[in-house]
């Protein structure tokens, strides 16, 4: 891991591939809007279909919704091939105790661990997505394919706004000085954090792929207004946590 003296940091660590934000992270970012957006595409053709949201469909599980079975056994595969051995990817469901079926080396990540615990957010606005995108109705004759896509669409959500941790130890260790200087003070640290020029950039994509994918352009930049809210949140907690135990001298 990083040294937290910027004057003692290594060339590698400082220009570790993955805190590179031209050629590793805004590219990352870009691909993962044409994923989300194309999944949001698929989501789109199926009724609102409620009840998949809901207690009472998972035979033998009558307490579960299909949306959290289904996530739950999609990232239990994903934590078994090592997804979650990355500090910069989280999950919706608790995976702590899935052990790995292959043999593989603990990634070098330059991230600090730190849950970003944005599931509950992320769930609650594109259930209010989905109310206000899809056709109102029930089918239940697609209830598999709805989840299918729910899941698709949520784990690459989660995926980008939590690359959010990538791109803040890249401007912490860029800034070091800046924000150590804001003892962690929210409004202060925005002022390193938030780029508007780069915001608009990602919500003229967001609008470009709706157009491409005949998506209706307000439902999708809707999408995106919250990724980027969400990631800056993260940004701030992680930074948090950067600037404390830096003055703590760990």
């Amino acid at each position: 891991m990083a040294c937290y003296d910027s004057d003692l940091m290594t060339m590698s660590e400082q220009n570790h591939p993955d805190l590179d934000l031209a050629r590793t992270i805004r590219p990352g970012l870009d691909i993962l809007a044409n994923e989300i957006v194309i999944a949001l595409k698929k989501r789109s053709r199926f009724l609102v279909n409620a009840p998949v949201y809901e207690p009472g469909l998972v035979i033998g599980h009558p307490e579960r919704t299909l949306l959290a079975y289904e996530l739950s056994v999609c990232e239990r595969n994903h934590a078994e091939l090592g997804r979650y051995a990355f500090a910069s990817q989280d999950a919706f469901t608790d995976i702590s105790m899935v052990k790995s079926v292959i043999a593989r080396e603990k990634p070098n990540s330059p991230i600090k661990v730190m849950p970003s615990g944005v599931g509950d957010k992320v769930l609650a606005f594109y259930r209010l997505w989905v109310e206000n995108a899809c056709r109102s109705g029930d089918d239940s004759s697609t209830y598999g394919e709805t989840v299918t896509t729910d899941v698709l669409a949520l784990l690459a959500i989660m995926e980008r706004v939590n690359l959010g941790k990538a791109v803040a130890e890249s401007k912490f260790l860029e800034m070091t000085d800046n924000f150590l200087a804001t003892n962690g003070d929210r409004e202060q640290m925005l002022q390193y954090i938030v780029r508007r020029d780069r915001e608009e950039q990602v919500l003229e994509i967001a609008a470009r792929l709706a157009e491409n994918y005949d998506l209706p352009t307000e439902h999708t930049v809707d999408v995106f207004k919250f990724m980027i809210k969400t990631t800056v949140d993260i940004e701030v907690d992680y930074l948090k946590l950067r600037i404390a135990e830096t003055n703590a001298g760990h």
